[in-house]
């Protein structure tokens, strides 16, 4: 009697058909931002008047800000916060358990004082040792409190906040002053209808073998993940966004559980049930960008901290939320670990002679080429969005340069992936697990 027929030639060729379809649905997502894009770039004025949305007319913002440290960065980004071009805003600074030296150090720069604050709690966070404001001409508020998590930081500032737009900036990002003008136009164009805004494009490519994998990165995000989300009414911040957030929308989902990203998760998951549905417009010029990756270590960093905060709110948040979102828990935290997997059984079965040489080689080519064909995609569909004015020899370069990226780069980044996203599985975890006791 022979030996019973092996499934592995089963397992690999089922391997390589989910393969292809998912870096079908990638395609189909670039397609729909690219489109998106058009319409929301034609439709935009940079002649954002600020006569006009600098008036007392305009619903005033509070801006959140956490530090942890009185450094020089921290005091530096809350000092360009301050100086956003807003017709009326205030900055809601959070210290998370400070040191007497560390609060002195926010004392002087900003020559605070002890000030009693109304705060209308929209959820219990640890106690605040003191409020503070400037004796300076600027609306500025510093909370000093006890030890907490970035949640409870963030729900201490929203219960500060005084105004009914609550602006929100990635810890990463580097923005304009005027970004808070151009982003409340979606809001005053139409108030009832938008809950939040995103705004974030990509950085201009830093040079090198790593700059220039950064810019294909920051393209497939920008089409992939703001615009095409947003034409599908699923917009989610991604690193580098600045973000304008209805209080009242934070309120009624009970403040923050876990990041930003987390809120936004449940924004649109109680979505679902409002009748007309709200949405979370995007502002697509360059309003906000994540610092373009120089070295391998930046590319490393950025991906993996994308991964761990949308592992961490998927996790925290449990089933009903995720569910708005399958299609990208499929893409961002499935798909490389199933190329991982496809590649490990492909080359067991072709050595022990148990998978054909030719189907074998099936994985590599879908793999490597779906990853080529959605890379040149996102290069020219950038293009015919909105032409980037870059030389036509620079980008015949990046769109070659597609070749090594997935023969090499791309399958040392899905372990990067692999490895983010189940690290914020795990805090995501231990979140909801601290949360519950």
């Amino acid at each position: 009697m022979g030996n019973p027929p092996s499934m592995l030639p089963y397992l690999v060729a089922a391997l390589a058909l989910v393969l292809a379809v998912f870096a079908g649905a990638a395609f189909d997502s670039l397609l729909k931002g690219c489109f998106e894009l058009r319409r929301s770039l034609r439709a935009t004025s940079y002649n954002f008047d600020s006569v006009l949305l600098k008036s007392t007319l305009v619903p005033p913002a509070s801006v959140l800000c956490l530090a942890f440290d009185a450094s020089e960065k921290s005091r530096g980004l809350v000092r360009r916060l301050l100086d956003f071009h807003f017709g009326k805003h205030e900055v809601v600074l959070v210290l998370n358990a400070p040191t007497p030296e560390e609060l002195a150090c926010w004392t002087r720069e900003f020559h605070l004082y002890r000030l009693p604050r109304v705060m209308s709690e929209i959820r219990p966070t640890a106690p605040i040792r003191g409020c503070y404001v400037s004796s300076d001409p600027i609306r500025f508020v510093v909370l000093d409190k006890e030890a907490g998590s970035v949640a409870d930081g963030l729900n201490a500032a929203v219960n500060a906040a005084q105004f009914p737009i609550i602006g929100l900036v990635d810890a990463e990002a580097e923005f304009i002053p005027e970004c808070m003008l151009r982003m409340i136009r979606p809001m005053l164009a139409d108030w009832d209808r938008t809950m939040a805004v995103c705004g974030v494009a990509p950085p201009d490519p830093a040079p090198g073998l790593a700059g220039s994998l950064g810019a294909l990165e920051a393209l497939r995000l920008w089409l992939g993940r703001c615009a095409a989300l947003s034409a599908w009414n699923r917009l989610l911040p991604v690193p580098g966004a600045c973000m304008l957030v209805k209080r009242e929308a934070i309120a009624a989902v009970g403040g923050f559980r876990g990041g930003i990203t987390a809120l936004f998760l449940e924004l649109h998951a109680a979505n679902r049930t409002r009748a007309p549905r709200q949405t979370v417009a995007f502002v697509a010029t360059p309003v906000s960008a994540r610092p373009a990756a120089a070295t391998w270590s930046d590319l490393r960093r950025q991906a993996t901290r994308d991964q761990r905060q949308l592992g961490a709110a998927m996790r925290q948040l449990g089933p009903g939320p995720v569910r708005e979102f399958l299609g990208l828990y499929c893409i961002r935290g499935l798909w490389p670990l199933v190329e991982t997997a496809a590649y490990l059984v492909a080359a067991y079965g072709w050595i022990s002679g148990a998978v054909p040489p030719d189907l074998a080689a099936l994985v590599l080519v879908v793999s490597v080429g779906g990853g080529i064909v959605t890379s040149m995609a996102a290069v020219v569909l950038r293009e015919l969005a909105e032409p980037s004015g870059v030389a036509p020899e620079a980008l015949g370069a990046l769109c070659l340069l597609t070749v090594p990226e997935n023969l090499g780069y791309r399958q040392v980044r899905n372990l990067w992936l692999i490895a983010g996203f189940f690290a914020g599985l795990w805090t995501g975890r231990a979140g909801k697990r601290g949360e519950a006791e």
